[in-house]
């Protein structure tokens, strides 16, 4: 596990430099509107499947490959299972809320590498996939921790204006595929 602080600013550092190209930052930006819109004036519905596109836009991205915008609609192809780990999220969330709320944010905690994962291994179920991110969350707990905080700093100073909310979600999406690829190796 990691714990030198020099360790989570390059860990910064490298995401912003991904985050920052050229090539990558109009696609990002772009399809995290369309993700938080469609998925807004669905009532959630089609959330889950531009999570998982989006998910694997930021993983090729991680790959050092060219993404382009709309990309973040191929999740639909997998549009049963990724609505199925979405209605697995949601009832975490909802259990999770019976504990005056602060439960549903340690099942979101827990929960934060699903969509890699999902994207990483279409093979899974639901159950398994959520497994498999609490597993890479109990075993890069600090890592986690940090990611969290840094969206929600970021979340809180930006979260005022759709230009902030949307780059927020865009780093912090990028992030979360920089520390999953780290933890599992590729």
């Amino acid at each position: 596990m990691q714990t030198d602080p020099n360790d989570h600013v390059a860990t910064l550092k490298h995401t912003f430099q991904r985050f920052s190209q050229t090539e990558n930052l109009l696609p990002l930006l772009v399809d995290a509107l369309i993700v938080t819109t469609l998925g807004a004036c669905t009532l959630g519905v089609m959330l889950p499947p531009l999570m998982l596109g989006y998910t694997a836009m930021c993983l090729r991205i991680m790959r050092g490959e060219r993404v382009s915008i709309g990309e973040s609609f191929q999740g639909m192809e997998r549009f049963g299972a990724s609505l199925m780990l979405g209605l697995l999220l949601l009832a975490a969330a909802l259990v999770g809320s019976l504990a005056l709320g602060v439960g549903a944010l340690v099942a979101g905690f827990f929960l934060s590498y699903v969509f890699c994962v999902q994207s990483d291994r279409p093979d899974l179920g639901p159950v398994d996939i959520a497994r498999a991110s609490f597993t890479l969350v109990r075993d890069h707990l600090l890592e986690t921790a940090v990611l969290w905080a840094i969206g929600l700093g970021l979340g809180s100073l930006l979260a005022a204006t759709l230009v902030g909310s949307v780059a927020v979600f865009a780093f912090s999406s990028l992030l979360t595929a920089v520390l999953y690829t780290r933890f599992v190796g590729r």
